[in-house]
């Protein structure tokens, strides 16, 4: 039987395929999309009916996740009426994990079925024109964690997955995000997000080289999962809850505050881009 490690890149192990036997061994639900949520954001999807979940610690290949904030947990429902996967939680690099590992949540989804990944994250704002509690929609992203998460990829005929990246985030999806988030009253911005390795924050000269740089956000994640989701075709969107400014003194614990206010927000939006989230890709994606 084919699979999609038979047609799609990838580091050359089946744990995404054997962690979706876990999962189908318990729910045959397809999911039309995929969320992960970040630091402080798992409230987004605390309305999923007829939902089965999963520890992270079951799942082959997933670590335990040891961030607070970050449940590590898998679950398959409906919101409201469409079926999505919910990733409460991520794997980190800080952790100790490889990119590849960090990479298995973008994997799995696609596995499951899902076409397109909704990728949150709590961010410091690099533009001081950012304010806490602001929404940024990603429109580009900057590398700084020192190795690319498909680095030892192979295509199927052995050759290294060459991903175009000049669109990372979805632009159909990205400038409906905006539209309907302004329609809303939502304060947003776009957002060209930086990976840091962590997990210190960064200093006041990080930032500035950062802003000279081009980038607005900066995390220490999401360019995992979303440099995989690109290489196996998905569509990819990016909402990014601004906790702090970047560069000024903070905590993990204000930062996991921060978020929690902003789960309500980021909800807001993804419950208005249901139809769009739920449909296939969209032309010019893989």
């Amino acid at each position: 039987m084919t699979t999609l490690i038979d047609v799609l890149p990838s580091p050359g192990d089946r744990l995404a395929e054997e962690a979706a036997g876990v999962v189908r061994e318990r729910t045959s639900l397809v999911p039309s999309f995929a969320v992960i949520l970040g630091s402080g954001l798992g409230g987004v999807v605390d309305e999923m009916t007829d939902a089965e979940s999963f520890a992270f610690s079951d799942l082959p290949g997933f670590p335990a996740p040891t961030v607070p904030g970050h449940q590590g947990r898998l679950s398959l429902g409906l919101l409201d009426g469409v079926p999505v996967a919910a990733f409460r939680g991520r794997i980190h690099f800080y952790e100790g994990n490889d990119l590849s590992t960090c990479a298995l949540t973008a994997r799995l989804a696609r596995v499951l079925g899902a076409r397109t990944i909704v990728i949150t994250a709590a961010v410091g704002g690099i533009d001081r024109s950012l304010v806490a509690g602001q929404v940024a929609v990603g429109v580009d992203q900057i590398n700084m964690m020192g190795a690319n998460p498909l680095r030892g990829w192979r295509n199927p005929d052995g050759s290294p997955p060459f991903i175009d990246m000049s669109a990372v985030f979805d632009r159909e999806l990205m400038e409906l995000a905006l539209e309907r988030a302004r329609s809303l009253g939502i304060d947003v911005a776009r957002g060209v997000y930086v990976a840091m390795p962590g997990p210190t924050y960064e200093t006041p000269a990080e930032i500035e080289a950062l802003r000279r740089a081009g980038g607005t956000v900066v995390g220490m994640s999401v360019v995992p999962e979303s440099t995989a989701a690109r290489a196996l075709g998905m569509r990819v969107l990016g909402l990014f809850s601004v906790t702090n400014l970047a560069g000024d003194a903070a905590t993990h614990e204000e930062v996991l505050e921060m978020a929690d206010r902003a789960a309500g927000t980021t909800r807001r939006i993804i419950n208005e881009l249901l139809p769009q989230l739920a449909g296939g890709p969209s032309s010019g994606s893989a």
